[in-house]
């Protein structure tokens, strides 16, 4: 993929990408209330919608909404506190159960906007960056070679493995097979189908990148990171990752939501 194709944040250096992924990842875990974290998202879609991949982002980002309804349902059954309503209503024969608390919303809620707040960020970085930028941005931070290529490739993994789910799951489909079947023996029989095939390729394809690397003397290779120096905009992406960085830091130290106090909340 050329940059043209990466918007305009195929041109921001990747040492200051990670620095901005890190800042978001820090600001995740420390702010707890959802106006604050709202916030943190907010600048990430800022960020995507500057670089112009707000569209592909989004794209990507729904294969989570199973993944948040998931979370926020175990939350919402798994907390005590003050039942809002029950899943198995009082006219059962059972009675009231699975009871759905404030509590366990409220956290869900959060629980779910920080999914969004540490994947949105990593989706942006994959999709505007070039693998090998990416690697030598992680040498840059002291990352051995083999671990930041290591930990490339299985990014770029993730995305591919969950294309060729979908399209051997439809070509099951399309031969007539039923993915999901009564009892646990029955649902485990349906996806087999799909699993054993997405296994092999998987295992091909690793097997087939192990053997390009070798072919081109990856082991005997010494590489050593070089970079441009850092336009407008990288500078720009620094400087709100370090505000932000340090926001969340002082917010931590303090032991205050300093984002909400600064927003006069």
């Amino acid at each position: 993929m050329i940059l043209q194709e990466r918007g305009r944040l195929g041109h921001i250096d990747p040492r200051i990408k990670i620095v901005w992924f890190l800042a978001t990842l820090v600001a995740g875990l420390v702010f707890v209330q959802p106006l604050s974290l709202i916030a943190v998202l907010a600048s990430i879609f800022a960020v995507a919608v500057i670089g112009q991949v707000l569209t592909e982002t989004l794209k990507r980002l729904r294969g989570l909404a199973m993944i948040i309804i998931v979370i926020g349902l175990i939350f919402g059954l798994t907390v005590d506190g003050k039942p809002l309503f029950y899943l198995i209503p009082a006219i059962s024969p059972l009675g009231p159960a699975l009871p759905i608390t404030r509590e366990g919303i409220l956290l869900g809620f959060i629980s779910i906007l920080r999914i969004f707040v540490f994947a949105t960020p990593l989706l942006v970085i994959i999709m505007t960056t070039n693998n090998s930028d990416l690697i030598q941005g992680l040498m840059y931070f002291r990352l051995p070679m083999e671990y930041a290529l290591m930990i490339v490739l299985a990014l770029n993994f993730v995305p591919i493995m969950l294309a060729e789910f979908g399209r051997i799951a439809d070509a099951q489909k399309a031969r007539a097979h039923a993915l999901i079947e009564q009892g646990f023996l029955g649902k485990a029989r349906g996806m087999a189908p799909i699993f054993i095939p997405l296994t092999l390729n998987a295992v091909d394809r690793a097997d087939t990148v192990g053997k390009v690397l070798e072919i081109r003397g990856f082991a005997r290779r010494q590489f050593r990171a070089e970079f441009d120096p850092l336009s407008r905009g990288s500078w720009v992406l620094f400087i709100t990752s370090l505000a932000l960085l340090g926001i969340a830091g002082a917010s931590a130290v303090l032991k205050q939501d300093l984002l909400m106090r600064l927003a006069g909340m």
